[in-house]
């Protein structure tokens, strides 16, 4: 029952493709469907409560294949909204349905598989990974989040590491923006080494800028001349639903740049619905303790710092006042409290300070345990 359990558990990332999929087909209404399945697993996500269990049952053979199973039908997926656009019927309504339903359905289904794939090693799982970050047009994103936010992470140099006050507005498309540049900047010189200029034919900027053109040339010639534009409004919005979901794993956390990385530099989010879809990205202290375990093998931590249901976390980051006083700065609090060492804390306190919070940890008394 356990291994049934399992087997479905890593497969809701699939069905909610599937299920979006359909209703982009048929058109009409039934365009929602994505989002109405996406809010579906929300609700039982802020329903089902904490799961600090362990996975495991069913072979390596279903652990690894599960992720390549969203990318065909999220492509598909992809072609059929052309499909519909071209018809010019979908409406202001549906045309709004269609939108988020594909953009999020991107963003739960594709990202999470991604991430995932881009901390393997093997150059097809990398290439798998590439190819969901296409339909989003960041196929080098994974250069970025390995050798950039791995090692950066909580320091005032990581870009995907939210800042006390920013909100989720100001940090998505910058992070983005930040971390495309740093990723151009690393292959740059990994070919540079090699004696080659940045597009030369075997490199990985080249690669990128043709996966995207290519796909971006199909669907709007098949979309036709409205493509250009749901393209990018479609993912624009699975940019922001992507970037709110990275928001809630670092926001507000602090570390000295140099200092070991330990479970208290990244938020969980132990519910049940969210691990499964998430891939475990939600089960986030150990994936930075060892970024090349494999999800299912991943420790919960339970003991490491926690904020509620990544959904609830997601759709409060989009209203700032409710995010910073019902959530971030409650949690921060106890976080500067009872997870900081005394460099932190001074450190959490500058950010405080810049971010016009309260000063909850006397700075003063933090430096001078130091000395």
């Amino acid at each position: 029952m356990k291994t049934m359990g399992e087997y479905g558990r890593y497969l809701m990332a699939s069905v909610i493709v599937l299920i979006g999929l359909t209703g982009i087909y048929y058109g009409g209404y039934a365009v929602w469907a994505g989002l109405l399945a996406f809010l579906v697993l929300a609700a039982l996500d802020l329903t089902a409560g904490k799961d600090a269990s362990a996975r495991g049952g069913p072979g390596k053979w279903f652990y690894n294949g599960v992720l390549y199973l969203p990318l065909v039908p999220l492509y598909v997926m992809w072609i059929f909204f052309a499909f519909r656009i071209a018809e010019g019927n979908l409406g202001l309504i549906n045309s709004v349905g269609a939108i988020i339903s594909v953009s999020f359905l991107t963003a739960l289904a594709g990202l999470p598989t991604a991430h995932e794939l881009m901390h393997r090693k093997h150059p097809l799982e990398i290439f798998a990974s590439s190819l969901y970050l296409t339909l989003v047009g960041l196929p080098m994103n994974d250069l970025y989040h390995v050798h950039g936010h791995h090692p950066l992470v909580g320091t005032l140099e990581d870009s995907d590491t939210p800042r006390r006050g920013q909100t989720v507005y100001g940090f998505v498309y910058s992070s983005l923006f930040h971390g495309t540049l740093i990723a151009y900047g690393i292959e740059k010189a990994r070919l540079a080494k090699l004696g080659h200029g940045p597009l030369w034919w075997r490199g990985r900027v080249l690669q990128a800028l043709l996966s995207v053109i290519v796909w971006v040339s199909i669907f709007c010639y098949l979309a036709g001349p409205m493509g250009i534009v749901y393209l990018v409004a479609t993912e624009a919005v699975t940019l922001l639903v992507l970037g709110g979901f990275n928001y809630t794993q670092h926001y507000g956390i602090v570390r000295a740049p140099g200092s070991p990385i330990l479970p208290h530099h990244s938020w969980n989010h132990l519910n049940t619905f969210s691990r499964a879809i998430t891939f475990e990205i939600s089960n986030h202290s150990e994936h930075h303790l060892d970024p090349d375990k494999f999800y299912e093998l991943l420790k919960t931590y339970p003991e490491a710092p926690q904020m509620p249901s990544i959904v609830l976390c997601f759709l409060a980051s989009f209203i700032p006042p409710l995010w910073e006083k019902k959530i971030a700065k409650p949690l921060l609090q106890h976080w500067d409290t009872h997870y900081a060492n005394p460099v932190e804390q001074r450190l959490a306190m500058e950010e405080n300070a810049r971010a016009g919070w309260l000063q909850w940890v006397n700075p003063k008394a933090a430096q001078d345990s130091l000395t």
